[in-house]
């Protein structure tokens, strides 16, 4: 074993370390833990060798069908939710408008577009609106 291994080994199981070391060993042992087929399925996400991408990411692209699955419980920047009500607040309601439509507008022909959250119900006639050629699942 390298030198460099063998020393990265005896601190990951060394008891004894503090600050960055400790820190160092910790992460180094909970990724142990990972099964190593999502380490796989990680590199290839980040690689770009899978059909999943992020909303920030597909802008300028197109494909067949496109799902966009939105969860406004985990952003701060962004309220898909309160921008289908047309009301928060104006930067970020400028900036939800904006993913929103690089995120749809990428559908060459089927569209879904599925919230983890609750919608808040002002949102459901602008849902229905902008959607009226297709269906809307409140």
């Amino acid at each position: 074993m390298p030198r460099k291994l063998s020393n990265l080994e005896r601190r990951r199981k060394s008891e004894y370390l503090e600050g960055y070391n400790a820190k160092l060993a910790e992460f180094s042992n909970a990724l142990r833990e990972v099964p190593y087929t999502e380490v796989i399925r990680f590199i290839e996400y980040r690689e770009q060798l899978t059909p999943f991408h992020t909303q920030h990411g597909v802008k300028g692209d197109e494909f067949d069908n496109v799902i966009v699955i939105i969860d406004d419980g985990s952003w701060t920047q962004y309220n898909m939710g309160k921008m289908l009500t047309g009301r928060d607040l104006e930067k970020r309601l400028e900036r939800s408008r904006n993913l929103f439509y690089v995120s749809c507008s990428r559908a060459r022909r089927g569209l879904a577009v599925v919230f983890l959250t609750d919608v808040p119900d002002k949102a459901l006639p602008n849902a229905y609106d902008w959607f009226a050629s297709g269906t809307v699942h409140p």
